[in-house]
């Protein structure tokens, strides 16, 4: 039965993660606004910039939630065994924490590999690209952030290690954190504030490697120092287990993927979009920009169910399982539904956050109230996903997504405005059914319980 209990636990462990995600995201609305004070090339340079290098960070951001889909489950067995002997106990902490040792060498070997992708960036760059002055600004930002992977790759695998083990809020701290000194550093080395010299676009790489540097010590030290997360031994690397290395790719790669490819899909998209028209490519890049600061209000939330979710299978509780994805489901149905009287009520006052514009806002106002019941449909689903990919069953979401994206973002888009010329209402259409034809199909996985019973690690304990 659905209790006070279930909503209080997703919350105490989703709010400190939510203040993470919220953080992140108006640290890179900050980055946009300074860098674009540089001017309109600038501006331009840093999102073809910031796309390239968000598809190297989805290398290694998936070992987020691929260490915790283990951690948790080993977390659980150890919270059933409170009244074992403390030797067995012992053992349990120090299983637990082997999850980390070998996570860390599955992450930072994978960050070293993203750090490759930025030799083609000049290549690639050139072919998507017409107004070749942006090349060079644009690589200057890629050439400085790649050395901030192999670092993400470290961050990332602490943070789904301390997420497993229930301890969000040294997350929190380490996250938004992180992002503060991101923007503190970027002002000083963009601008050339207290006596350094003014970088540019070069100085928002830099202050971005900087802080992801602090943030990663920041996480370590934690971990060295807390005497609760002693007990589990980690970074000793004493227990490296191939097979479990391989159960920490296993469970990462699918998002690793379905990230890939739907970042690049919806890069097209807007390459189809600005064909259309330019201001309909600016009010999209706005509608894209509400969905996801909306599933950031839902993901924190999202991700401390997931944690209950995989702690209660860790313990073969699948009942209480249930309910925990149910009070998740019923916090997202919440900020749905404030979600949608804000777009109802004040599309316009959103769209001026953005652009001041009279064509823009009013085109702006109607393209939300237009996403507003898609968007509406898609946040209450998308609790879903995170609870399948935390938990290691990654390859639901990213073939029902793959399924959803190429058929109605990509295809449908195509079709609706190559060969039928039916504007940009057509291309937005084709993008809410996306929405909603994931959504319908996350709701199916659920239902399935097929989630219930995935196993995430075959290697030997």
């Amino acid at each position: 039965m659905l209790t006070r209990k279930h909503f209080l636990s997703v919350i105490r462990l989703g709010a400190p993660l939510l203040a993470g995600m919220v953080s992140e995201f108006f640290m890179y609305i900050a980055d946009s606004a300074m860098v674009g004070r540089l001017g309109t090339n600038h501006l331009a340079a840093i999102a073809i910039a910031t796309l390239y290098g968000e598809i190297m960070w989805v290398t290694v951001w998936p070992f987020a939630p691929g260490t915790q889909a283990l951690a948790a489950r080993r977390y659980g067995q150890l919270q059933a065994a409170k009244g074992a002997d403390e030797s067995t106990k012992i053992i349990l902490y120090r299983k637990t924490g082997k999850i980390l040792d070998n996570s860390l060498v599955a992450s930072f070997s994978v960050g070293i590999a993203a750090m490759l992708m930025a030799v083609f960036s000049e290549q690639v760059l050139k072919l998507l690209l017409d107004d070749q002055q942006l090349i060079p600004l644009a690589e200057s930002y890629i050439r400085i952030i790649k050395y901030a992977m192999p670092l993400a790759g470290v961050f990332y695998s602490f943070y789904g290690f301390l997420a497993a083990v229930n301890m969000t809020r040294a997350i929190m701290v380490a996250t938004v954190g992180l992002n503060i000194l991101n923007i503190l550093f970027n002002y000083v080395l963009i601008f050339g504030k207290f006596g350094f010299p003014a970088m540019g676009i070069e100085g928002a790489a830099i202050g971005t490697v900087l802080s992801q540097a602090l943030g990663t010590a920041y996480i370590i030290g934690y971990v060295f120092i807390s005497k609760r997360t002693r007990v589990y031994r980690c970074c000793r690397f004493q227990g490296l287990q191939w097979n479990l290395i391989k159960d920490i790719f296993t469970a990462s790669c699918p998002m690793i993927v379905q990230l890939g490819l739907v970042l690049s899909i919806i890069f097209y998209y807007e390459t189809i979009i600005a064909g259309i028209g330019t201001i309909y490519l600016a009010v999209t890049h706005i509608i894209f920009t509400i969905f996801v600061l909306n599933r950031t209000l839902v993901g924190g939330f999202a991700e401390g169910g997931s944690i209950l979710i995989g702690n209660h299978l860790g313990r073969g509780e699948h009942k209480e399982a249930i309910q925990y994805a149910y009070a998740t489901l019923y916090i997202a149905f919440f900020f749905g539904v404030l979600l949608m009287i804000v777009l109802w009520v004040f599309p316009a006052s959103i769209v001026k956050i953005f652009n001041q514009e009279p064509e823009t806002v009013a085109l702006g106002a109607e393209g939300l109230r237009y996403f507003m019941v898609f968007v509406f449909i898609n946040i209450i689903a998308f609790p879903f996903e995170i609870i399948f990919t935390h938990n290691g069953w990654g390859k639901f979401p990213l073939v029902t997504e793959l399924i959803s994206i190429v058929t109605f973002a990509l295809g449908l888009t195509l079709l609706l405005t190559r060969y039928f010329n039916m504007g940009i209402y057509a291309a937005w259409l084709s993008l809410g059914l996306y929405m909603v034809c994931y959504s319908i199909l996350l709701f199916g996985g659920f239902m399935s319980k097929r989630w219930l019973h995935v196993t995430v690690e075959k290697a030997v304990m």
